[in-house]
C-alpha cells in the first residue's frame, strides 16, 4: 500500500531543500520574526536640530542602527535620529542579517509666511475636515514660547489670546496651502495666522500691518534662535468683504493696497503679497464685483502683488459656502491647495502663475509677465 504519492514526495523534498537553504541563508534567524518585522516610518522629512524616533516594530531583536552620513542625520543606538545638516541620508535598522531602510530629508532653510486678512483667512472651517501637514514640512511659530511647532489645524491658536480651548477653534486653509507650497519648493513654512474678522484694507494700510512686520521679525530671530536659514518671506492676503459691503470705489481700495504693502516692506523683508481674490457674496452675486476687479487689475500690473487663487469665483453656496459668505471646510481646503501651488509655482520659476478665471470666464494671466505660459 502506497503511503505518499509522487507528487506529495515531490513536495516534501521541495520543502525540505527550501528549509535547508533558508537556515544556510538566515542562520539563528526566526523566519516568522523576518517577515512581520516593520519600522514605523520609511521616509521622514525633519529641521535641523529636530529629533526623531525610529523604532523597529514586530520582533524581539535589538536592531543596529546606522546612518549612511552623519552629517545630515545622526542616529543612537535607540533609533533616535537627530538633523545635523542639509540634505538626504538614509538610516538603516540591522537584525541578524535584515537591513531595514528610512530615507530622511533634513532641511536648514524655511521660508517665512504671514497670513492676512479677515474672516476666511481666520478660523471659521472645521478641523476634522482639513488636511494634515507632513511631518517636517509645516510648521507656526510661537514666539512667546520660543517654539517651532508642526503646523496642525486649527492654525494659529498658540498665537493669539484667547480664553478657548483648542478643540473649540475653527480651522484655516493654511494647511491645504502648505502641503502644496511644499510639494512644488520643497521648502518647509514657518507660518504666523495675523488675521482678524471684520477688517477693512484702510485698517490694515493704517495700522494692522505693523502685526505683519512683528510677526516676520519674530519669525526670523526664532530662526536664528533655532540655527536655521531665513529663505523667503510673503505674505498671504485673503481681504476684501468688508469693504465690498461698505461700498468702497475702486480707487480708494487699490491705494490702501498699496500703501498696506509698501508700509509691511519699509518695515521688514517680505518679498511679494500673494493675494486669494475675493469669493462671492452668495446673497447677492454683484457685491463683490469692485473689490475682484480691483485685486486682479492690481496683480496683474504691480509686481509686488501675485494673484495666487481665483477659484472660489465659482463656488456654489450650499456646497463650499454654508452661509453663503464664509467659505466651510471643503472651500477652504479648494482655495488653500491653489493659493499654495500657484504661489510655490511663483517661488520655483519667477514666473507670475496662470489659472482658470471662473469670474471672468477665463484664464487669468498677469500682464506684469506677458511670456507666462504655465
Amino acid at each position: 500500500m502506497k503511503i505518499h504519492g509522487k507528487k506529495t514526495i515531490k513536495h516534501l523534498i521541495y520543502l525540505f531543500i527550501t528549509t535547508i537553504l533558508l537556515a544556510l541563508f538566515l542562520p539563528n534567524q526566526d523566519l516568522e520574526t523576518v517577515h512581520a518585522a516593520k519600522l514605523n516610518k520609511k521616509e521622514q522629512i525633519m529641521l535641523k536640530g529636530e529629533k526623531f524616533k525610529l523604532s523597529l516594530k514586530g520582533t524581539s531583536e535589538k536592531p543596529q542602527f546606522t546612518s549612511l552620513n552623519p552629517n545630515i542625520a545622526t542616529v543612537s543606538s535607540k533609533g533616535v535620529i537627530k538633523g545635523v545638516g542639509n540634505g538626504k541620508t538614509v538610516i538603516t535598522a540591522t537584525i541578524s542579517n535584515k537591513t531595514y531602510s528610512c530615507k530622511v530629508t533634513v532641511h536648514d532653510t524655511m521660508d517665512i509666511i504671514v497670513f492676512a486678512g479677515q474672516s476666511n483667512m481666520t478660523n471659521v472651517g472645521k478641523a476634522s475636515q482639513a488636511p494634515t501637514v507632513k511631518a517636517g514640512t509645516g510648521y507656526e511659530a510661537i514666539p512667546k514660547k520660543n517654539k517651532i511647532s508642526p503646523l496642525k489645524e486649527p492654525f494659529g491658536v498658540g498665537q493669539i489670546k484667547t480664553k478657548a480651548k483648542r478643540s473649540e477653534q475653527g480651522a484655516t486653509l493654511v494647511s491645504a496651502f502648505v502641503n502644496a507650497y511644499y510639494k512644488k519648493t520643497k521648502t518647509p513654512v514657518l507660518a504666523m495666522n495675523t488675521a482678524k474678522g471684520g477688517t477693512s484694507i484702510g485698517e490694515w494700510s493704517s495700522s494692522y500691518y505693523k502685526n505683519v512686520v512683528k510677526d516676520v521679525k519674530a519669525m526670523e530671530k526664532l530662526l536664528k534662535k533655532k540655527g536655521l536659514k531665513k529663505g523667503h518671506v510673503y505674505v498671504v492676503l485673503y481681504q476684501g468683504e468688508n469693504d465690498a459691503l461698505n461700498s468702497i470705489v475702486s480707487y480708494n481700495y487699490r491705494s490702501h493696497m498699496e500703501l498696506f504693502m509698501k508700509k509691511v516692506q519699509d518695515n521688514c523683508d517680505a518679498e511679494r503679497c500673494f493675494v486669494i481674490r475675493i469669493s462671492n457674496d452668495m446673497h447677492n452675486l454683484s457685491t463683490y464685483d469692485t473689490i475682484a476687479a480691483t485685486q486682479t487689475k492690481l496683480c496683474m500690473e504691480d509686481p509686488r502683488f501675485i494673484m495666487v487663487s481665483t477659484i472660489s469665483s465659482g463656488f456654489n453656496a450650499s456646497y463650499y459656502q454654508g452661509d453663503g459668505i464664509h467659505l466651510n471646510q471643503k472651500g477652504l481646503n479648494k482655495v488653500g491647495t491653489q493659493a499654495g501651488k500657484m504661489a510655490g509655482t511663483f517661488v520655483v520659476t519667477g514666473l507670475e502663475p496662470s489659472m482658470k478665471d471662473p469670474r471672468y470666464k477665463n484664464t487669468y494671466e498677469s500682464k506684469c509677465n506677458p511670456s507666462n505660459n504655465y
